[in-house]
C-alpha cells in the first residue's frame, strides 16, 4: 500500500491464522533496529513474521516502513520456494539495506 511509510503484506495475518485455527510463532522487529533505516532517517515502522508453530514454514509477513514492498518481495519468494525461516535468518544480505533486517526479524522467532 502506498502510504507514508509504505505498508506491505504477504500470507496470513495473526487474525487470519487464529480464525483458521493455525498455531503460529510471531517475530517482531522495530524498523529502527535495521541499520539502513538510520542512514536514511526513515526509522518509523516495524516488521512482523508468522512462522508455523510446528514447523519452520513462513506463513505471513507484514512490514510498515521504508522499502516495505521490496523487502516483502524477498519474503514472498522464500514462501513460494518453501524455504524455512532459517534460510532468511542465516542469509548474508547486502549491507546496508532494509532487507538486511530480515536476519534480525527471523532471529526473533520463538523456539518450538
Amino acid at each position: 500500500m502506498f502510504t507514508d511509510p509504505p505498508l506491505a503484506r504477504v500470507g496470513l495475518s495473526e487474525a487470519e491464522a487464529r480464525h483458521q485455527g493455525i498455531a503460529v510463532r510471531v517475530a517482531k522487529l522495530p524498523i529502527v533496529a535495521v541499520l539502513r533505516s538510520r542512514t536514511t532517517s526513515e526509522t518509523r515502522g516495524f516488521m512482523k513474521a508468522l512462522v508455523a508453530a510446528n514447523s519452520d514454514r513462513i506463513l505471513g509477513f507484514i512490514m510498515f516502513g521504508a522499502d516495505a514492498g521490496e523487502v516483502m518481495a524477498v519474503v514472498q519468494t522464500a514462501i513460494l520456494a518453501g524455504m524455512p525461516y532459517t534460510g532468511l535468518r542465516d542469509a548474508i544480505i547486502a549491507h546496508p539495506t532494509m532487507a538486511e533486517g530480515l536476519g534480525g526479524l527471523f532471529s526473533n522467532v520463538p523456539a518450538r
